[in-house]
């Protein structure tokens, strides 16, 4: 079975929701987004949610083909690209009910955090009612921190 997670990119204002399929382990998935999180702190991303969120989509597509995607080939319609999945970064409205795993990319304190996540179920009384509720566990079982550089104003 696929381990997955959920990642949430926030600022003082916004956030997105990102949803991984699979590998949503920190082995691979934190990893990967400690790479993306550099570009912050390189300065090539603004730190808003708003402005630099799509590029998680574009990380993971190119995560998902193995470093090697063409985007000629989805636009152009070329039969050689057949995958229903846009890459391994998918848009979500909220988290979702089967993850594992929780990143946080928060761009006020300027830290990636990753997190454990419990499931529990509730039974209520009536005959078939059930409600599970996620919550995190505990602390981050890791971190990291990354200063951001403002993007320069064009």
């Amino acid at each position: 079975m696929s381990t997955r997670a959920n990642i949430k990119i926030q600022d003082s204002y916004n956030e997105l929701y990102f949803y991984r399929h699979s590998d949503g382990y920190p082995e691979v998935t934190f990893k990967s987004l400690k790479g993306f999180v550099n570009f912050y702190k390189d300065g090539k991303f603004r730190n808003n949610v708003s402005q630099s969120a799509g590029w998680l989509i574009l990380w993971g597509a190119i995560e998902y083909e193995n470093k090697s995607i063409q985007l000629g080939k989805i636009i152009n319609n070329n039969e050689d690209y057949d995958d229903w999945k846009v890459g391994s970064y998918e848009p979500t409205t909220c988290m979702h009910g089967d993850v594992e795993y929780f990143y946080v990319i928060d761009l006020v304190e300027s830290e990636l955090r990753a997190y454990e996540v419990v499931r529990k179920i509730e039974k209520r009384e009536e005959w078939g009612e059930a409600n599970e509720k996620l919550t995190l566990k505990g602390k981050p079982i890791q971190t990291y921190s990354f200063k951001i550089q403002e993007k320069e104003s064009r």
